[in-house]
């Protein structure tokens, strides 16, 4: 695994508590390979990272957009999507950094797209603990998750 400062480099984020961000990149494979780790798997962060997130897409949409609610909605399901975020994880050479299982590790097909779309996912709401909304939202801004390129 890269040193967690390259990846914060990528990030545009220096996290001051670097144990977040590892946290952020450790999937539940690993932990099943390594339980005497000492590492929590990325679900959590996961879990807060999705809806820090939708609220800062949504609040985009709102300011921005005076279309109704489905309307805006369907906007949403597009710009907060599991392809999406793979494209921006991958644009941060995510995968360098992740802490997979050796079987895990081998698999480059859908499911990595998947792991790659959750660890994003995590690495945002590790951002949110450490270093709150606006700088998460920050972050979600330059990785260009309002734009179609």
């Amino acid at each position: 695994m890269k040193e967690l400062f390259e990846l914060e480099k990528k990030l545009g984020v220096v996290f001051k508590n670097k144990d977040l961000l590892r946290q952020a990149l450790v999937h539940r494979s690993f932990i099943n390979e390594n339980p005497e780790s000492g590492f929590e798997n990325n679900e959590r962060l996961e879990f807060l990272g999705d809806a820090v997130l939708e609220l800062i897409v949504t609040e985009y949409l709102y300011l921005n957009y005076k279309n109704p609610e489905g309307e805006l909605t369907a906007w949403r399901a597009a710009l907060v999507n599991a392809k999406k975020l793979a494209e921006i994880a991958d644009s941060l050479d995510l995968n360098d950094f992740l802490m997979l299982s050796r079987g895990e590790a081998k698999d480059n097909g859908r499911a990595r797209q998947y792991i790659l779309a959750n660890a994003l996912e995590a690495v945002i709401g590790a951002i949110y603990l450490d270093s709150g909304f606006e700088k998460s939202k920050e972050f979600i801004e330059k990785v260009k998750f309002f734009t179609n390129s």
